[in-house]
């Protein structure tokens, strides 16, 4: 489900107009409209200024996400589980390597991570992006030095 149609379906749970999500927001009817239809997609600030609207931490519509926008929790075949662009990251990450990509098994909690991780990397401003790359490179040193 892309990032869009989330927030349609959190506000519709939460049972609030778009006007009303708006005026907390500080956006417009149209605007809402057209990032609830897929046309736009949200920075991390409106992001953060619709969930805030909707009670909802940002964290909870990638929760949504993952639930799949046919609406009977499965996700579209034709799009990569990870990416709310359809673009898998796997199959980009092992093309660029020469290597063919192997099936990758991913629970919900690391595609939870992945399509936050990928939201933020798409979206974040550059120091939201710096601050993800100083965060993962600390995780790698750590993980690398307890396997030895």
């Amino acid at each position: 489900m892309a990032i869009g149609k989330a927030l349609l379906h959190v506000r519709h749970y939460r049972g609030l107009t778009q006007a009303q999500v708006c005026q907390r927001a500080g956006l417009t009817v149209s605007y809402l409209s057209r990032l609830e239809n897929g046309h736009l997609e949200p920075t991390m600030g409106t992001l953060q200024r619709v969930a805030d609207a909707l009670e909802t931490p940002p964290s909870k519509i990638f929760q949504v996400i993952e639930t799949g926008e046919n609406g009977n929790g499965g996700s579209d075949p034709a799009r990569c589980p990870i990416s709310s662009s359809g673009a898998c990251i796997r199959e980009q990450l092992s093309s660029r390597h020469g290597r063919s990509p192997k099936a990758a098994e991913y629970g919900p909690n690391e595609l939870h991570l992945i399509r936050m991780a990928d939201y933020l990397a798409l979206h974040g401003t550059p120091e939201v992006r710096a601050a993800l790359g100083v965060v993962l490179e600390s995780l790698l040193q750590r993980l690398r030095s307890s396997l030895g």
